[in-house]
């Protein structure tokens, strides 16, 4: 185990360098030893400095005296430094005062002094090309060629010439210069000579009294450079193991201020190390931010976030070529400001060893109408496919980590961390992984700081879920927080498959007093050695308004029961009764039986329901069906009525009795209804039943309809009586009342049509 800490300064001549210690530990975190890596020592690097200052015209004598007076203060106050110094001065020409030469042989003070006035004109520029040929790159006037180099320019006037290039030139050989501005020269245009930062390196004061004040500032720039502390910067701020992962025996840290803050990789395996550079990074990207490794067809991978990347953040993808690391790929954020690439983490989805997907965090990604803070992009062979966010205005994607199985599905899972939700006091996002798209798009769990103590601040914000801590063949997930650590422990998950079955398998028709129901859950659960409490609920024909069936035979309204049981490893069974009413209207359609569970007090069980377990079960019991064919009833009905009353006699309130006769000498016949029209001359009055196997549902009026819920081979006669209405009565009897228009005529008829349904019509 590696811990690093990336934040250890080192103090050089005034100059902080930001180092790293790493520490090797045991499983029990006992030190084993400790190193730094990419570590730069404080070296005293030699500095060449060439003072350049006006001799123009423009300037009086005394404040010509003042320039030297101001030079030779500098060099006392640096003598015992690696710094040799030169001095120039320039006007229309330009002339040596002093080398380094003869600075390091002591007669710099002398020539210094004897320097007459040149009172000319103020050619710059043509100085500038001048101090670089003969001192910065002439070894003959006592130059060091690996020597940092520094120019102080100090001046009263503005150039009287144009650059013909050369300060580009200092660019590009690194000169770092210093320009002081004296009396009415314009800073504007001497502030061009000076080097970046440009309003730092560049100063300006009323007259040359002023050069005493800004001594002391002036030395400790001009001091600065002796520590190597130049334009570009190259491992003094690396703080190398800013992010870290093992991959196999190798060791990779990343080293987010190499090279001006460019970034890079630090490979260490065992007492060799590489460097790997991305050639095309930008200043200020900080590249190795985050690291990850990967595999695919036995060739490492390398992925290194750089979140400053021209603002919206990048990850770079190194493949090895033998000994060498090449950039392969390059993945851009979208959004400027999010820090795309703050976390990457590769997922080995299946664990057959090739990497299958790389998730990468954008922290800052911000949504504001959702107000969300934080995003994961997911991506298969470097393609985005999927886009995750969380309910979190705590920075999710601070962290991702990839964890062992979980849940027993044998696909690795996820864990992110947002650090800042709930008032930076931390949550933990878990999700499960995904063959196609790598994690679902909803988090399993969301587990909360606070749970665990008030105090603990910044939870998640590291995360590591890739160890069994305890040996109880269940991954365990480490958890960081500001000054603490929490460990996660994983709880055996049940796998819970419910079964109903029935006895016996169809609903008997003949005899509707009380139908058993044999109900039987087979569960079954994997990596579990305890029990589980499931609470179940078991509901009869959920989907219909009417019942026909209950639970509590003495109470018609229990259409559902609910129970709680513990659960084992292996099959278990619970049997329960279902009562049916004397007679049941539809015996069509199945009965259906639903059965719900869900865990009882999960969050302080010792193991958890699987949350794929489907959490239900449902069964459609049929009613008997007496079939010949293929399990296909074709009824044979048969329809027959006469005229009980022999002659019809129009009289007020005179009755007509109508005997209907209807078998059936096919197959059960369901849902059978008889329809009679009569004419409008009269009035429906009731109807009997000579035998009642058959259930009378609703009569309408004019035509009226007689629904047969089954009929079973056998003769159902029917008696109906109609009676006679005087249409010039307007006293109306029973439901229904038919007029028929009497004009006295004896010699009326009517019609009578008697219809089945589902069958032909066989008389009428």
């Amino acid at each position: 185990m590696i811990s690093s800490d990336p934040t250890v300064v080192t103090e050089c001549n005034e100059n902080s360098y930001m180092n790293s210690v790493c520490y090797k530990m045991t499983d029990q975190l006992q030190q084993i030893s400790n190193f730094t890596p990419n570590f730069e020592d404080c070296t005293k690097k030699m500095v060449n400095l060439v003072f350049l200052f006006d001799g123009s015209q423009s300037m009086l004598e005394n404040e010509f005296n003042k320039n030297k007076e101001f030079i030779v203060d500098v060099m006392e106050s640096l003598k015992n430094t690696s710094i040799k110094f030169a001095a120039v001065q320039f006007s229309s020409d330009t002339r040596t005062v002093f080398t380094f030469n003869d600075y390091t042989e002591g007669k710099a003070h002398t020539l210094l002094k004897k320097e007459k006035h040149m009172r000319r004109l103020t050619n710059t520029y043509s100085a500038l090309k001048f101090v670089l040929e003969q001192h910065f790159e002439n070894t003959k006037s006592g130059a060091s060629p690996e020597a940092t180099k520094v120019l102080v320019v100090i001046t009263d006037g503005d150039p009287t010439e144009s650059d013909t290039g050369i300060v580009d030139i200092y660019d590009s050989k690194k000169i770092i210069r210093f320009v002081i501005g004296v009396k009415q020269v314009s800073l504007d245009k001497v502030k061009t000579i000076a080097s970046e930062p440009k309003d730092k390196n560049a100063f300006q004061i009323e007259n040359y009294d002023g050069l005493t004040g800004v001594l002391e500032n002036f030395q400790k720039k001009i001091f600065l450079t002796e520590g190597n502390f130049d334009l570009y910067l190259k491992e003094e701020m690396s703080q190398t193991g800013f992010s870290s992962v093992f991959n196999k025996d190798t060791l990779i840290l990343g080293s987010v201020g190499s090279n001006t803050w460019r970034g890079s990789l630090h490979e260490r395996r065992q007492q060799r190390e590489t460097h790997i550079k991305d050639p095309q990074m930008e200043e200020d990207s900080y590249m190795g931010y985050s690291v990850s490794v990967g595999e695919r067809q036995k060739v490492s991978l390398y992925f290194a976030g750089a979140p400053r990347f021209n603002h919206t953040g990048q990850v770079v993808l190194f493949t090895a070529a033998g000994n060498n690391w090449t950039t392969t790929q390059r993945i851009n954020g979208d959004q400027i400001g999010s820090y795309f690439g703050a976390e990457v983490c590769s997922v080995d989805v299946n664990s057959d060893g090739n990497t299958d997907f790389l998730l990468v965090g954008a922290p800052l990604f911000y949504q504001a109408q959702e107000k969300r803070e934080g995003q994961i992009y997911v991506y298969l062979e470097l393609m985005n496919k999927l886009n995750v966010t969380a309910p979190s205005m705590g920075r999710f994607g601070t962290t991702i980590s990839s964890l062992a199985d979980l849940n027993g599905d044998e696909l690795r899972d996820v864990a992110v961390g947002a650090p800042m939700e709930n008032e930076n006091k931390g949550a933990v996002y878990i999700y499960l992984g995904d063959r196609r798209r790598g994690i679902r798009n909803t988090y399993s769990q969301k587990i909360m700081g606070e749970k665990f103590q008030p105090g603990l601040r910044f939870f998640g914000q590291a995360i590591d879920g890739s160890i069994d801590l305890d040996d109880d063949g269940l991954p365990d997930i480490v958890v960081g927080s500001r000054g603490s650590a929490v460990v996660l422990r994983s709880r055996p998950v049940f796998n819970v498959v419910a079964h109903l079955s029935f006895e016996p398998n169809e609903i008997s028709t003949e005899d509707f007093d009380c139908v058993t129901k044999s109900e039987e859950n087979s569960l079954t659960a994997a990596h579990a050695a305890g029990g589980l409490n499931i609470s179940y609920v078991l509901d009869v024909d959920p989907m219909r308004q009417t019942f026909r069936a209950f639970f509590s035979e003495s109470d018609v309204k229990s259409r559902n029961f609910t129970s709680t049981n513990e659960l084992r490893p292996g099959e278990t069974c619970f049997n329960h009764s279902i009562h049916m009413p004397k007679c049941v209207k539809d015996t069509l359609s199945p009965v259906g039986i639903k059965l719900n569970f869900s865990q009882d007090d999960s969050e302080t069980a010792a193991a958890v329901l699987n949350i794929d377990s489907k959490g239900q079960a449902l069964v459609e019991v049929p009613f008997e069906k007496k079939c010949r064919t293929n399990d296909i009833c074709i009824s044979e009905l048969e329809v027959d009525f006469n005229f009980m009353t022999p002659v019809l006699l129009v009289a007020e309130r005179n009755y007509f009795n109508v005997t209907m006769r209807l078998s059936n000498h096919g197959d059960d016949a369901y849902n059978t209804s008889l329809t009679m029209h009569y004419p409008p001359g009269l009035s429906f009055s009731m109807m009997s039943l000579a035998k009642v196997n058959i259930t009378l549902l609703h009569i309408q009026a004019q035509i009226h309809i007689c629904k047969i819920e089954y009929s079973k081979k056998r003769v159902i006669l029917i008696i109906i009586i109609i009676i006679i209405i005087n249409s010039n009565n307007n006293n109306h009897h029973h439901h229904h009342h038919h007029h028929h228009n009497n004009n006295n005529n004896n010699n009326n008829t009517f019609e009578l049509k008697v219809l089945g349904r589902r069958s032909r019509l066989l008389h009428i």
